[in-house]
């Protein structure tokens, strides 16, 4: 961590106010005008983000929501922990998003939302047409933009483009802070009620001694704020290190290193392995800390109910995929030694094209 990220939270907790205060709410403006949408809702993760988000565009207990049956479990968990009912679609094998197909086969009268994941940063036309078929059946696009802060489709940013998207600041985004995460919208009432539901349900409580809905505490502070606010200037400065280190693993692994479109690295730096489990073995002899990530979602024992129909790509990227070392602190020169490593390793690997 550069010693000016440092500063900035020393004299933050320096000043006497932890907030959430003036930080908070200049890092909130700072992420608008990155994101070029009228406001931002800071708040305590990413997986809490998606919960208010639900909130936020009118869904209740019991409703349905669609979500990609492979991926990190906090998608389904922070609608499926307010008592939302998720139902699996299976991804595209190329994408690793959810499948345009599968997603019209899925919808159904009983569906209330879908819940879109740019997954790994991936953000391209098949976002675009998720959102107009939502679009055609009356229905919220909750656009997970956890792993794509920064990137773009055809000059709207990655969590702008579905009715409400969110973000996380969780480690290793390309923006932390520790833990955090934010909803916005280009609606104004979906962005007021979950600025007042992460604020105990009201907004004027705090003047009036009284609340007139139901909320809880779910707000950011001022020393995430401090933090965030010194990324958020390094913005571009740390979108390019990513992009460098991703580049440097593709000068070996060439088209069988997964990438996304338009001009951002992803998040993740995954291969597809038909022996994953040697090749996490084989790595780690080479120090490469290389591991099996996610998995099918109802192959979680929390979501077996959900297993009775089949998800065969969801199924391939758990059965194939292998997650290098990625996050901030990959430098070029440490992920052409990881590059280098998985070549020496002489296991075959799948194309991702």
């Amino acid at each position: 961590m550069p010693d000016t990220y440092a500063d900035a939270v020393r004299d933050q907790v320096r000043s006497g106010f932890l907030g959430p205060g003036k930080t908070t709410a200049e890092f909130a403006s700072m992420l608008a005008g990155v994101i070029g949408t009228p406001r931002v809702v800071p708040t305590v993760s990413g997986t809490a983000a998606l919960s208010v988000a639900a909130h936020a565009v009118g869904l209740q207990a019991g409703d349905e929501v669609l979500v990609p049956a492979y991926g990190v479990i906090s998608t389904i968990n922070g609608l499926a922990s307010v008592g939302l009912c998720p139902r699996l679609v299976d991804i595209d094998r190329v994408t690793g998003c959810m499948s345009l197909d599968e997603l019209d086969r899925a919808l159904s009268p009983e569906t209330r939302a879908v819940c879109f994941v740019d997954f790994s940063g991936y953000t391209g036309s098949n976002l675009v047409e998720a959102v107009a078929l939502c679009r055609q059946r009356g229905i919220p696009l909750i656009e997970d933009a956890a792993c794509a802060l920064g990137h773009s489709y055809q000059g709207t940013a990655a969590g702008a483009l579905g009715t409400v998207g969110t973000y996380s600041f969780s480690v290793p985004k390309v923006v932390t802070t520790g833990q955090g995460g934010a909803i916005t919208s280009a609606d104004r009432h979906v962005l007021d009620r979950a600025e007042a539901f992460i604020d105990q349900g009201d907004l004027e409580w705090r003047r009036t001694n009284e609340n007139r809905a139901v909320g809880t505490n779910l707000r950011f502070n001022d020393i995430q704020a401090a933090l965030g606010l010194c990324q958020l200037r390094d913005l571009r400065l740390r979108l390019d290190r990513r992009r460098t280190a991703h580049a440097a693993l593709r000068s070996r692994l060439g088209d069988r290193l997964f990438a996304v479109p338009g001009d951002e690295a992803p998040l993740h730096n995954i291969v597809f392995s038909p022996e994953p489990d040697e090749l996490v073995r084989r790595l780690r002899e080479q120090g490469v800390v290389a591991v099996r990530q996610y998995r099918t979602l109802s192959q979680h024992p929390a979501y077996r109910a959900l297993a009775g129909r089949a998800y065969p790509n969801a199924d391939y990227w758990t059965a194939h995929a292998v997650y290098l070392p990625f996050g901030m602190a990959l430098d070029a020169d440490t992920a052409e030694r990881v590059g280098a490593a998985v070549v020496d390793v002489a296991l075959p690997l799948y194309s991702c094209a």
